[in-house]
């Protein structure tokens, strides 16, 4: 064995579940971010965590809302997941300039993209610093789920996204 550096490390734990965290931009529209840093937590209660960088637009809307929608996208929307981890919510309007289509959720001013195979829909409980990552400790309020949708999951180091079961 030879000794690895954190990126080398994550091409060998590929495939990584690759979830779309869904927050509140401040002019209401919604927010999307490629995140692979993300656990459930807890049965009981139901709990859900991730890491965003600190800088990250993301976190900060999760922070100062308290509310996120944790989803895990549909296969159809692989090229705009990619596109979505080259740019910041802070500067641009993700959903628009990838042609998303998005639905409601009940409850939720967030709204999600239509291909999602689960979303979580859930209430911040606290943060904590971890390195360069602050990580979102989240109650889960409901979960939906469509299984007929095929997930995406991180491939190669986070390189690509694809379902787990290549064509």
């Amino acid at each position: 064995m030879k000794e690895l550096n954190i990126m080398e490390a994550t091409v060998l734990t590929s495939p990584n579940p690759l979830t779309l965290i869904c927050s509140l931009n401040e002019d209401g529209t919604t927010n999307l971010a490629p995140i692979c840093f993300v656990s459930y937590l807890s049965f009981n209660p139901p709990m859900v965590g991730f890491a965003a960088g600190k800088q990250s637009h993301t976190g900060k809307r999760v922070r100062e809302t308290g509310k996120v929608i944790v989803t895990v996208p549909g296969k159809d929307l692989s090229q705009a997941i990619m596109a979505c981890g080259s740019s910041t919510g802070a500067s641009c309007h993700k959903v628009e300039e990838n042609h998303i289509e998005m639905t409601s959720v009940e409850g939720s001013d967030i709204q999600i993209p239509t291909d999602t195979r689960l979303a979580m829909v859930a209430t911040l409980q606290q943060s904590v610093e971890v390195g360069d990552h602050i990580l979102h400790i989240c109650q889960v309020d409901k979960f939906l789920g469509d299984d007929s949708k095929e997930g995406l999951y991180a491939w190669n180091g986070f390189g690509k996204v694809a379902p787990a079961k290549e064509d």
